[in-house]
């Protein structure tokens, strides 16, 4: 008998609903980690403002294509209504909401770590003045790669495999009167959801080296 059933029979269905997407979904939005730090950890070159190589800025296109997944787990609460009416009268707060908190988080968590990444590395090669930029136009191309991903179901690797029809779709999706509207509202969204998310997270390790070093002085005291 399984026991997460047998407990929280509530908990037990939304799993069996969502769980195969949302891990889907999760490891989509977590490659663009592993692409950041391949990308922008690497040792800076004294000649040279920037890296020239076409691997590597083919890396960043590529990072650029994946990690719209990271701010694309918000727009997953499409799902919440189904599972809201599934649930019938069980409970809610304690079961539906926590999963997909969960998830959210997990995929902003995913997409701050990428822009922290890129501030460093901006600030290895002295171009420190341009990380507000960057991260606003990060946001405003995950804006558009969110709304082509869930009005038109555009996958990252589509642009790769399949360039020109790719390339027809999106053409044809930004066409689309509301295009502009929807778009400025996943930029807000992705906007707010990074500031947020950057703010707890860095709040957070601030206050946990002041506790480390408020321990270490009462130790040598």
């Amino acid at each position: 008998m399984d026991p997460v059933k047998t407990v929280a029979p509530s908990l037990a269905g939304v799993l069996d609903r969502n769980l195969l997407w949302m891990v889907w979904n999760s490891v989509l939005a977590w490659i663009p980690v592993a692409l950041a730090l391949l990308l922008f950890r690497g040792e800076r070159d004294e000649e040279r403002r920037l890296p020239v190589s076409p691997v590597w800025w083919g890396g960043v296109a590529l990072l650029m294509l994946f990690l719209p997944n990271a701010p694309y787990v918000l727009t997953d609460l499409v799902h919440l209504r189904d599972d809201i009416r599934a649930a019938g009268n069980g409970p809610v707060v304690t079961t539906i909401l926590p999963v997909y908190g969960v998830f959210i988080i997990s995929g902003f968590v995913a997409y701050y770590l990428v822009l922290a990444e890129l501030d460093r590395f901006l600030t290895a090669w002295g171009l420190g003045a341009w990380r507000f930029p960057a991260r606003l136009t990060v946001h405003l191309l995950c804006a558009i790669g969110v709304f082509l991903g869930r009005w038109v179901r555009l996958n990252s690797w589509e642009p790769v495999v399949q360039p020109a029809g790719t390339l027809d779709r999106m053409l044809l999706a930004l066409s689309w009167s509301w295009a502009p509207v929807v778009i400025t509202a996943m930029f807000v969204a992705t906007a707010v959801g990074h500031f947020v998310t950057r703010a707890v997270i860095e709040s957070g390790v601030e206050a946990a080296r002041k506790g480390a070093r408020l321990l270490r002085t009462r130790k040598l005291a």
